[in-house]
């Protein structure tokens, strides 16, 4: 029997916090970025960039099982420069302009699982079936790491 915990700001926590894969990827994903944005504050000279790839390291080395985790880590790795990491806006703003152009549904669709294949990272690299079961892991993730995030601002104000 699983028990809960209301804190003040009414969150709710397990106390069995690894049988809640929410709870276990938002722990982790804290562990990660917390103290990397502490040595982000003691440099005076970070920029926007550098927290942002500080946020988008933290969010795939706290979700290592999945594919998407290994190769967003691998990009992040490999780039000396953190301005080099894209926008998922973008990708966002192509499926925008893909819904208001014609043509058939077939030819549609396959524009659409493009887009998300370039949106999912190491997603060009993925079939379809390995890319749509990654693409809902990816979404959950995203939306963990906005609460997370929304979290530890409210929190330093």
């Amino acid at each position: 029997m699983e028990r809960q915990i209301i804190n003040k700001k009414k969150r709710v926590f397990s106390l069995e916090p690894n049988k809640n894969p929410s709870a276990v990827f938002t722990r982790k994903y804290t562990s990660h970025l917390v103290p990397a944005l502490k040595k982000l504050n003691m440099n005076k000279n970070s920029s926007k960039q550098t927290v942002k790839h500080e946020v988008d390291m933290a969010l795939a080395l706290s979700a290592q099982e999945f594919a998407w985790s290994r190769f967003l880590l691998q990009k992040l790795s490999s780039s000396t420069n953190p301005t080099t990491t894209t926008s998922s806006s973008d990708g966002i703003r192509i499926l925008e302009r893909s819904d208001k152009e014609g043509g058939n549904k077939e030819g549609e669709i396959e524009e659409k699982l493009r887009e998300l294949q370039k949106l999912l990272p190491g997603g060009e690299e993925m079939n379809v079936e390995e890319m749509l079961s990654e693409i809902g892991n990816y979404i959950k993730c995203l939306e963990l790491q906005t609460i997370a995030l929304k979290s530890i601002v409210q929190d330093s104000t």
